[in-house]
């Protein structure tokens, strides 16, 4: 059994569980993951991983991990993977630090950051609690930094096929460090395709094409790596026997992998590309930025997480709801501000009750309003449903009908943003979901087509009354078609 350090082990833990009320023996399972799991996968754990492999709710599982991280059993690392290969190309330790784009030496490509499908949130054991090999990335074998530290474990060369990391092995004709300014040779045999020199630590690629149109015998190929940079050496070779000798010209170790891509992939790929498809990695579900974004007990726990990217950081799909209420300005005339104020209070508690439920986060609240964020339009739909049935029970509960509610919903893309030091959204689809709120009367809500026509939303929407229409809102130049749904009656 591995080392743990008992008395941290156990404070910690006694802090975890006192954060939150759990469901039964969470905590001991968490425990015994910490105990008994191999190094590796207790590296960048996946939340959804040890959930189905523990018998924990997702959520729960989310949650779980989130507040393990506040009091420091593990670490939380925002990882950027590539498409095409399935890489984690860089990690950072804080939202903060993700940049709105990135490149991937590996597959030669610039990648915009998408919080959707893209950033990979993982949590790795912390060192103070359990020492793994991942920790020390400099002691790591050349096969574990290659393939269990670079390529994550959820990217598959297919939907339910083979890891991509028990893929490439087959697929690799070298793999070795290479001291400052070593050489080693390697004698190998290329069909057409594309053989590539990669080193990971240097960030340095070499795509050699096999062409059959080449003429053969190869001549010996003597290839440098060069910290950061292109090596200078023939592009095209033949197929068959090719004996190279590479030498590391930089003063820092180098990190070689020579691996072959078949001509029958490339020429998949290119198909794929032409028809406008993508190609590249198939991944198992993860826990991605986006989903934080719109989890209440991450903006509870890391509130003080920031973006700093200028540009903001790419959201492709995220659901956006409005609240805000009718004849306010007239109830706090009627009543008083005191007791207005208190209502509107209480509401705002019933509102986020909602939205966690089904979720959600709350963005922000703008005066008597209230900004939320969801994954997807059913979810949204909902929570705005269960809203509706919150504030009529809460009227009953005060005796009296001052709060009436109004919801608009909206799905599009947008841009994760840092306002007023908090997480915010901004863009266009925002714009909608305002705008779209602000035709909704007394009970209503108000989706764009886009919401409507989401899987499961017309189902929630069978017990009321909806109508079609189309409006022109201001700052949209085209008209645009929303569905007004209320209680028939």
């Amino acid at each position: 059994m591995a080392e743990v350090n008992e008395t941290l082990l156990d404070e910690q833990l006694g802090e975890l569980e006192k954060l939150r009320s759990w469901s039964p023996r969470v905590i001991s399972k968490l425990e015994n993951f910490i105990r008994t799991a191999d190094d590796w996968s207790l590296f960048r754990v996946n939340p959804y991983y040890f959930a189905e492999e523990r018998g924990v709710s997702e959520d729960e599982a989310v949650d779980l991990f989130l507040l393990a991280g506040k009091v420091g059993l593990f670490q939380m690392t925002w990882n950027l993977l590539c498409p095409g290969c399935g890489a984690a190309v860089q990690s950072f330790a804080t939202l903060r630090s993700l940049c709105a784009a990135f490149h991937c030496g590996l597959c030669n490509v610039d990648l915009e950051t998408q919080l959707d499908d893209y950033v990979q949130v993982g949590f790795t054991i912390s060192p103070k609690i359990r020492a793994i090999a991942a920790h020390d990335i400099a002691s790591l074998s050349v096969e574990d930094l290659h393939l269990r530290y670079t390529y994550v474990r959820e990217a598959r060369v297919a939907p339910g096929g083979p890891r991509f990391t028990e893929f490439i092995p087959q697929a690799t004709f070298g793999l070795t460090y290479l001291a400052p300014h070593e050489t080693r040779s390697f004698e190998i045999n290329v069909e057409p395709g594309i053989l590539a020199v990669h080193d990971l630590l240097n960030n340095s690629l070499l795509d050699l094409i096999v062409d059959p149109k080449q003429p053969t015998p190869n001549a010996p190929m003597k290839l440098r790596l060069q910290d950061g940079a292109q090596p200078t050496a023939a592009s095209n070779i033949a197929p068959g026997a090719l004996h190279i000798e590479l030498t590391n010209d930089s003063d820092k170790r180098a990190s070689a992998h020579l691996f072959f891509k078949p001509q029958a992939v490339i020429d998949q790929m290119m198909a794929m590309m032409a028809a406008g498809k993508p190609f590249g990695m198939h991944f198992d579900r993860f826990l991605t930025g986006r989903k934080l974004l719109t989890s209440q007990t991450f903006r509870q726990v890391f509130g003080t997480e920031i973006i700093r990217s200028s540009e903001g950081l790419g959201v492709r799909d995220i659901t956006i709801l409005f609240t805000d209420l009718k004849g306010s300005t007239e109830m706090y005339d009627r009543i008083g501000d005191l007791k207005a104020f208190a209502l509107v209070n209480q509401h705002f508690d019933r509102l986020a009750r909602a939205i966690i439920r089904h979720h959600g986060a709350v963005v922000k609240t703008i005066g008597d309003a209230v900004m939320a964020s969801f994954e997807t339009p059913s979810n949204a739909v909902f929570a705005a449903r269960d809203m509706l049935r919150e504030i009529e029970a809460f009227n009953r509960e005060v005796g009296e009908r001052e709060i009436v509610l109004k919801v608009g919903v909206h799905r599009g893309a947008s841009i994760a943003v840092t306002l007023n030091d908090r997480l915010d959204f901004f863009g266009q689809t925002v714009n909608i979901a305002a705008r779209v709120q602000g035709l909704a009367d007394a009970d209503e809500i108000y989706l764009t087509d886009d919401v409507y026509r989401a899987a499961g939303v017309k189902d929630l929407l069978r017990e009321m009354q909806v109508t079609p229409r189309e409006v022109q809102l201001r700052g949209v130049q085209k008209p645009v078609a929303v569905y007004r749904a209320s209680h028939a009656g």
